[in-house]
């Protein structure tokens, strides 16, 4: 089996339903936003996953949604919000799959990445405040940012 079979099957083992979306690559959707996986032929040992548009960007927009893109792709280290095709913002996280174990298990912490992704941006680019109760010394280690991103999505889940 290729990669992509595996990811795809891993995918639908987990519950979700992927969705051939052209040259696009394969839509499932969970908890209400679709997300995309994005296989590339030339490039088997990338896994990319993405929250296709995010945001509409517009000439009024853009210098402050570039501002909340930079301010976000601080934040989370793992996944980027980019502009796409000059007017949407995308969340996108790729990861070299050097071995498919524990798949699932990096599957969900795409997943969850992403979602903490979309939500910094939307809260950047309405300008509301991120609280950090529960901060480390260390701001840059995995562990600090895995507390952040849990705290994160405590406070989606409200």
């Amino acid at each position: 089996m290729t990669k992509k079979e595996i990811i795809l099957q891993e995918l639908s083992a987990m519950g979700y339903e992927p969705i051939e979306a052209g040259t696009l690559g394969y839509l499932f959707s969970h908890e209400d936003r679709y997300f995309l996986y994005s296989d590339d032929e030339d490039d088997e040992e990338f896994l990319r996953i993405a929250i296709p548009q995010l945001y509409d960007v517009t000439e009024e927009n853009r210098i402050d949604v570039i501002k909340a893109l930079h301010e976000t792709a601080y934040l989370i280290k793992y996944s980027k919000p980019v502009i796409m095709y000059t007017d949407s913002v995308w969340a996108i996280y790729e990861h070299k799959l050097v071995t498919t174990d524990n798949l699932s298990e990096l599957l969900e912490h795409i997943i969850r990445v992403l979602e903490v992704t979309a939500f910094v941006f939307q809260k950047k680019i309405n300008g509301e405040e991120l609280n950090f109760e529960d901060s480390s010394e260390d701001e840059n280690s995995d562990d600090s940012i895995e507390a952040k991103i849990n705290k994160l999505l405590e406070e989606i889940e409200l």
